[in-house]
């Protein structure tokens, strides 16, 4: 079902945003950001409001990684992907900033779970899933949101982040997607909550988010740990009552280039679970996978990227199939 699904929104996707006009990106508003306290710290997050918004409108909230910062992110080239699908879809992109990092001006972190950890920069013990909740709330009463579509999604510790939201606050949204992520290990999150749709994207060669778990980022360690790629599938597997054997599909190699390739493991939640998809992107690093390619330095830290897909669209994809279950649940704010 969600294989059939993401094929024929994933070819219309794409034309579109191949197709669409360079006179077009020209037209289009910028992110508005905003900043506001929370708790002892002045906090920032941007919205776009894209010209073609849905009335009322889904929103996609979109995570960045550790060290990071939201408008890196909006910057970079997943982000402008996201913004061509907003532009294509009519939803609303909300891009929340971590707590800045202990004498830094541009890194920022979020407070994932991880415990047992000895940098203080990503040592933190702000109230995240408060302050995203909070935004979210905040942006749907400025700009007519649909409290049953809203969905989850980030990279690295932004993808950690979601796991967080989906174990603490999951009711509130309709799926979520996590890449180049692991569950921490040990956690201070929940181990059990309601299933929530579920999408892991993660590479096989990924230096910083170990696939076979241990230390974020190589020894000694400073950075906590993490369970394997295989067991954050079975945790997830698991609380989604989703089946454990799953439909497999290897996607075309588009880039042969790149050293890299897709294969989707698709796990069905039935009518009382949730569904888990797996992009298991076999040679892919620390990245998201997209069509751009990645800087020398990026190459050097977080290893090759692939080009088969683009992971925004694969991701949006899985969110809008991911809607109507969630809808007969009577999900909302």
């Amino acid at each position: 079902m969600v294989s059939g699904l993401r094929n024929a929104f994933l070819t219309g996707v794409l034309a579109a945003i191949w197709l669409m006009p360079i006179a077009a990106f020209a037209e289009e508003l910028d992110i508005v950001w905003q900043a506001i306290q929370w708790g002892e710290l002045e906090r920032t997050y941007g919205v776009y409001v894209p010209q073609t918004k849905a009335d009322p409108a889904p929103l996609v909230l979109l995570l960045h990684g550790g060290g990071g910062r939201a408008s890196g992110t909006w910057e970079q080239e997943h982000g402008r992907s996201w913004r061509a699908l907003a532009d294509e879809h009519g939803f609303v992109l909300l891009l929340p900033e971590g707590r800045i990092d202990p004498g830094e001006t541009d890194a920022h972190h979020w407070n994932d779970c991880r415990t047992e950890i000895e940098s203080p920069a990503v040592a933190t013990e702000e109230d995240d899933v408060g302050f995203v909740l909070h935004v979210i709330d905040t942006v749907s009463d400025a700009h007519a949101i649909d409290p049953s579509r809203i969905f989850a999604t980030g990279a690295s510790n932004g993808g950690m982040m979601t796991f967080r939201l989906a174990l603490e606050a999951g009711d509130r949204f309709a799926a979520a997607a996590a890449v180049i992520a692991n569950l921490p290990s040990p956690s201070e999150c929940p181990g059990e909550a309601a299933p929530i749709p579920m999408l892991i994207m993660n590479g096989t060669d990924d230096p910083i988010m170990p696939r076979g778990g241990g230390c974020v980022a190589g020894e000694p360690c400073e950075r906590g740990r993490v369970l394997s790629t295989t067991d954050t599938i079975a945790f997830w597997v698991g609380l989604n009552g989703a089946s454990g054997e799953p439909a497999v599909e290897r996607l075309p190699n588009r880039s042969w280039f790149d050293g890299s390739t897709v294969t989707v493991y698709s796990f069905d939640g039935g009518d009382e679970g949730a569904d888990v998809v797996y992009y298991r992107v076999s040679g892919g690093g620390h990245a998201v996978p997209g069509f751009g390619r990645p800087s020398l330095p990026r190459r050097i830290v977080g290893g090759d990227k692939n080009r088969d897909i683009d992971g925004p669209a694969e991701i949006w994809s899985f969110f809008e199939c991911h809607v109507e279950p969630r809808l007969s649940e009577g999900s909302g704010s």
